[in-house]
């Protein structure tokens, strides 16, 4: 279990050059980096400006700087639901409850239509499941209580479903290759549902199959209601890369960047979530559209170069946003390397071509 960065106060912002000395100096590559944008090209337009790394120069040139509530969000992304949490992880974690509930008790303490809101009843089962456990009762459920509260996926190789999205369309994953490989690489296609230029790569990787020590964990649209109606959210109106782990509240259902009304509300997002569980993946790879880049959190930024130079697309240090998978992954997971890759709108066959090729030469190199 990865511990969360300490808050600290950021300094004023350095020129590159006194960056990559500071970098050097600490021996870090990254602190924290954010999932993508993923937005249309209008969206993109308003959104905050990233900022270009060549793919040539050196690591320490890309250093990310955090704010000081991203820092502290960070801290905080422990905390998988508490007291108010609301949706898809508040209805599994009650399901949970009963099982052990029935297995200790012979009865659970709550019956009927499973809960929605994370309230005083489930406080106080939480709390009481922690005791039994050996666990700080808090009556908030952090990465360690959802891990023995919820089993992880068993997976198989082939295609299998993992989840059902709002609407209960199924959410598959294709296992490629030997989940006991010592490199395991998730690979995400379509996470917008109208950015899924991505998923010919994901098809051409599985028809080559993993190569030799690596497996592939392949998600083409973990957002199949989004997919259906070529929008950028769910079923709910929610940008389900803001939804995750470290979420905070904005805005409302219409908004572009609609978060959502808690973290993992959704069973999109709670679906990816516990497959990062399960797999527990050296690398974790996610395609969207248009910004035209190759992003990074965790341990990626060698990678990222790497990844960049093959697919000729330029690194570049897009914000953490709070919620978006790859903010928490870098957050909670730093030694995963964690790629946002943006392509183009359209996508010609070329760059879906070097891109194939940069995929598998991360894969098995990384």
């Amino acid at each position: 279990m990865h511990q969360s960065s300490v808050p600290i106060t950021p300094p004023r912002p350095l020129s590159s050059t006194a960056r990559a000395a500071r970098a050097a100096s600490v021996g870090i590559a990254a602190l924290v980096v954010g999932g993508s944008l993923g937005a249309s090209p209008a969206a993109a337009q308003s959104a905050p400006a990233a900022t270009a790394v060549t793919a040539a120069a050196p690591a320490a040139a890309a250093v990310h700087t955090v704010s000081a509530a991203a820092v502290s969000a960070a801290a905080a992304t422990d905390v998988v639901a508490k007291r108010g949490s609301v949706g898809a992880v508040v209805a599994e974690i009650d399901r949970a409850l009963r099982a052990s509930e029935i297995r200790n008790f012979g009865r659970a303490r709550s019956t009927g239509v499973l809960a929605n809101t994370y309230g005083p009843l489930t406080t106080s089962r939480v709390r009481a499941f922690q005791a039994r456990n050996g666990l700080r009762a808090t009556g908030a459920v952090d990465e360690r209580t959802y891990a023995m509260l919820r089993p992880t996926f068993k997976l198989k190789p082939g295609t299998q479903t993992v989840a059902r999205s709002v609407r209960g369309r199924p959410i598959t994953v294709r296992v490629v290759g030997d989940l006991g490989a010592k490199k395991r690489v998730i690979v995400v296609g379509c996470i917008h549902g109208n950015e899924c230029a991505g998923l010919p790569i994901l098809d051409a990787v599985a028809r080559r199959g993993a190569p030799r020590g690596v497996a592939y964990v392949l998600v083409a649209r973990p957002n199949p209601d989004g997919a259906a109606a070529g929008t950028r959210h769910n079923a709910r109106k929610v940008d389900l890369n803001r939804n995750f782990v470290g979420w905070t509240p904005k805005g409302k259902p219409g908004y572009v960047y609609y978060p959502g009304r808690g973290a993992l509300s959704e069973p999109e997002s709670l679906a990816l979530y516990d497959l990062v569980r399960s797999v527990k993946p050296t690398a974790y790879v996610t395609y969207h559209q248009a910004l035209r880049c190759v992003d990074y959190a965790g341990a990626g930024a060698q990678v990222a170069r790497t990844y960049a130079r093959l697919s000729g697309l330029p690194v570049k240090v897009l914000p953490a946003y709070h919620g978006s998978n790859g903010t928490w992954l870098g957050t909670r997971h730093p030694d995963v390397k964690t790629l946002t890759v943006e392509l183009s709108r359209p996508v010609p066959a070329s760059m879906i071509s070097r891109n194939v090729t940069a995929l598998r030469h991360l894969a098995t190199h990384h």
